[in-house]
């Protein structure tokens, strides 16, 4: 395995974990509503995101594009390179079910924002059938 590739994935880690901080950080954010800190944890996870974007577009262009990750990683000898890849798959793991549970937390408090909106101005205009002969609005 090259040195560039061991040090592309030893980034790609670190990245990595700073991006499931800043989703716990958006969590907490999202708990405590804190609508600033929201919009200024999302202009933090693009730059990071682009910044792991970057990194796995070189590390495509080390490995010559054909190659697969889990392969080359298989058949190097280094053991810390093993064990960064398990912490690295480990992490995408921890990075999905944060982000589904941001996401459904932001699904929740934008329904519940709409029920209330809808309760206080109601809209009271003219309702219609439709063609499946529901009502609509």
């Amino acid at each position: 395995m090259s040195p560039e590739l061991k040090v592309i994935v030893y980034d790609e880690k670190k990245l990595l974990k700073n991006l499931l901080n800043l989703l716990d950080e958006q969590y907490e954010a999202i708990i405590n509503k804190e609508v600033i800190k929201l919009d200024a944890i999302a202009g933090n996870l693009e730059t990071v995101s682009k910044e792991l974007a970057t990194l796995e577009i070189k590390r495509r262009k080390v490995m010559n594009g054909g190659l697969d990750i889990k392969e080359v990683v298989a058949s190097c000898n280094d053991e810390n390179i093993k064990q960064a890849y398990e912490e690295i798959k480990s992490t995408l793991r921890m990075l999905e079910i944060q982000k589904e549970a941001n996401d459904m937390l932001l699904k929740q408090q934008l329904i519940f924002t709409k029920k209330m909106i809808n309760f206080i101005k109601p809209n009271n205009g003219v309702k219609t059938y439709n063609a499946y002969g529901k009502v609509g609005k």
